[in-house]
């Protein structure tokens, strides 16, 4: 301990000093920890808290945020289903009302062709009746005519002659 001593005094130490700055550092270490130092820790403690209940917040949120969207694009995919549904029926739909109007469209077609060809034919029939009614009138005026004046072979041919010019004036 003296050489302590001897080593303290050459280099002008005195020991009762260093023995008060230890006391004086010891209790100014006292205040920092319970002045400075615990409200330090636990401002900085509960920073933290707070940090890591934010993060976990933010998290949550964004695991909610993923399942919104999740439930976003279930919910638009069963849209998009149901509407390309609902095109396709409206197309099948109209597809079938084409081959319905089709369908009518021929058979009123067909129809009208029908009526037309019985119309034709009754025309026809109207007029070769009408015809056969004039050639038989014509044939009686000209049995007639021929039975009244006794006619020669070139009177029956003018007497022909006049009923064929009185038919063409008849068309």
């Amino acid at each position: 301990m003296q050489q302590i001593s001897s080593i303290l005094e050459t280099l002008g130490i005195e020991p009762r000093y260093i023995l008060v700055s230890i006391v004086g550092f010891l209790i100014l270490l006292y205040v920092l920890m319970n002045f400075a130092f615990k409200p330090m820790v636990k401002t900085l403690n509960a920073r933290q808290d707070k940090i890591r209940g934010d993060l976990d917040e933010a998290e949550a949120a964004r695991n909610r945020m993923i399942s919104l969207q999740r439930d976003y694009e279930q919910k638009l995919a069963a849209i998009e289903d149901e509407a390309r549904d609902k095109i396709q029926s409206a197309v099948r739909e109209a597809q079938l009302a084409r081959e319905q109007m089709l369908a009518k469209a021929h058979e009123d077609a067909a129809a009208i062709m029908t009526r037309g060809q019985a119309e034709i034919e009754a025309e026809r029939a109207k007029s070769l009746a009408e015809a056969r009614n004039q050639i038989v009138d014509l044939a009686t005026m000209m049995a007639r005519q021929s039975t009244r004046q006794n006619l020669s072979a070139q009177g029956q041919s003018a007497l022909i002659d006049d009923a064929i010019a009185k038919v063409g004036a008849l068309n």
